[in-house]
């Protein structure tokens, strides 16, 4: 609402010293015989009509026997990469089938264009491959929209990360203001046999610098898009489960999440603007009544880089319950908390660590044991250090939906109204996770729903459900076009059985908004 104190705007108007501007004097004195001359005067501005979310699609039906993809009927789908089907061209020329577990998607707009641009995908992989690479890996290519239909317009090119002797498991991600795509490594090896996993793996297993080889992993990593090819770990930002990472609009800071139990939430900030290869790194630590925080420097040696959630803890660090993807509108940061059946955290808490209020208040069994069955989205302020839950998963009041263990999230604008896009990756098919019918036959089903963020204190009932994977699916990387016209949405891991398409692991795109 805005204000005009009118004895400022009565002055103001006077001193222009013309007929208009007496005229617009007089007429609001006229306003109140009565108005004094400090009076506030209360504009009010016109409400804009706000066009409600099934103006774009209408809520499917939940469907826990689909073996392929289910979308609202007004939209449609169509795949544009498969893994372990596409051919993929590596850098010195050869070509093998694409890596699977599709998981990150960035856009990489050209000359600024939402209908054209560059896909990044991000694989989940840990296997060997003489071509590829071992280990995880990523793939770029083209797309061009062209008469209402998105194409492929280029070869699907791998990302060499051999400079940085291969990854493992990419996960999440972010393109950061430098332009650079920063992916996360969501293994963490104990040692070199890990790596190798019996020649399936990582097969050359010679020490990284100063680093065994198997230290060399649990790390962001950072790619050219330009290049296609990594250029370096980002040792500084700490070794642990890598989910996602969230850059701040002063191109040095950045959020980072950690997908273990218990699960430490860190903030990197970089010496120098949009190099991230040096700074600081911190833990957070919630106050007692959960209002703010603060945050503890830790030591930037590498040994203790090498193992930060310890040090953490050691130090009172507050302890999560599985971080995965992160969101951000404005200062506040959307936290996908993916939650774990249950966990007994006894040794922790003697170490020092601290669990979260909302894990104390609600999720505490006694001797220990915290569960934590559907997760939900936690809300942070960056201006606060406030972290609370935003959003609880669980039961529909009608017993039809169960919105549980949100794993990827991101966010998109419609018509002026911010919703927030929650994929799930449930930990089990019981506690109503999926029908009766499907938990009695073992089978796993993952849902997509859509949160308007203007809701205060929403419930599972204000989840709106856009989508349905094939069976033993898993959404991954939704991310729309800048102009919030086109839907990426990767399938990871369905069940082979489904049959083709929809028995490989997959990036589609959904238009028709």
């Amino acid at each position: 609402m805005r204000y005009i104190i009118g004895l400022l705007s009565i002055a103001f108007l006077v001193s222009c010293g013309n007929t208009a501007s007496n005229e617009i004097v007089t007429q609001a004195i006229e306003v109140s015989d009565t108005v004094a001359s400090d009076t506030v005067v209360k504009i009010v501005e016109p409400e804009i009509e706000k066009i409600p979310l099934d103006s774009f699609f209408v809520e499917i039906d939940t469907n826990f026997h689909t073996k392929k993809l289910i979308i609202p009927g007004n939209l449609t789908s169509k795949i544009l990469f498969t893994g372990n089907v596409d051919k993929v061209v590596a850098h010195d020329g050869r070509t093998a089938l694409a890596k699977k577990h599709h998981d990150m998607t960035a856009y990489i707009p050209i000359e600024g264009s939402s209908e054209h641009g560059r896909l990044y995908i991000g694989h989940e992989t840990n296997y060997g491959d003489d071509i590829l690479g071992d280990g995880g890996g990523a793939t770029m290519f083209e797309i061009k929209l062209e008469n209402e239909e998105w194409n492929v317009v280029s070869d699907f090119s791998n990302v060499d990360f051999s400079p940085v002797r291969g990854t493992g498991r990419n996960c999440g991600g972010s393109i950061a203001p430098n332009g650079m795509i920063y992916t996360c490594e969501e293994m963490v090896p104990q040692n070199n046999r890990a790596s190798y996993i019996g020649g399936k793996g990582h097969r050359d297993t010679s020490d990284v610098g100063n680093l065994k080889f198997h230290q060399n992993f649990g790390f962001m990593v950072e790619v050219d898009p330009k290049t296609m090819k990594a250029t370096q770990k980002m040792i500084q930002m700490g070794r642990y489960y890598h989910e996602d990472i969230e850059f701040m609009d002063d191109h040095k800071t950045a959020y980072l999440s950690d997908d273990y139990e218990p699960a430490i939430f860190y903030k990197f900030v970089a010496d120098v603007a949009d190099d991230y290869s040096k700074g600081q790194l911190y833990a957070y630590r919630q106050s007692k009544d959960g209002n703010s925080g603060d945050w503890l420097a830790m030591p930037m040696d590498t040994a203790s880089l090498l193992n930060p959630r310890d040090i953490a803890i050691d130090n009172g660090a507050t302890m999560l319950m599985r971080h995965e993807w992160f969101a951000r509108v404005g200062n506040k940061i959307y936290i996908a908390e993916t939650g774990h059946d249950s966990t007994d955290w006894t040794e922790r808490v003697a170490q020092g660590g601290v669990p979260a209020k909302h894990l104390r208040d609600d999720h505490y069994k006694g001797n220990g044991v915290y569960t934590d069955y559907y997760g939900r989205v936690l809300v942070f302020d960056t201006e606060t250090n406030k972290m609370s839950v935003h959003l609880d998963g669980g039961v529909s009041s009608d017993g039809k939906n169960v919105l549980s263990n949100p794993d990827c999230i991101s966010t998109v604008n419609l018509a002026g109204t911010d919703y927030l896009i929650i994929h799930e990756d449930i930990n089990g098919n019981d506690y109503g996770r999926v029908s009766a019918a499907a938990y009695k036959k073992n089978h796993w089903y993952n849902e997509l729903y859509f949160l308007d963020l203007s809701i205060e204190k929403p419930t599972v009932d204000d989840a709106v459900l856009f989508a349905v994977t094939p069976m033993g699916a898993e959404f991954t990387g939704g991310l729309f076009t800048p102009d919030g016209k086109s839907l990426f949405l990767n399938i990871q891991h369905p069940f082979y059985g489904n049959g083709k398409p929809y028995n490989r692991a997959m990036t589609v795109v959904i238009t028709g908004w």
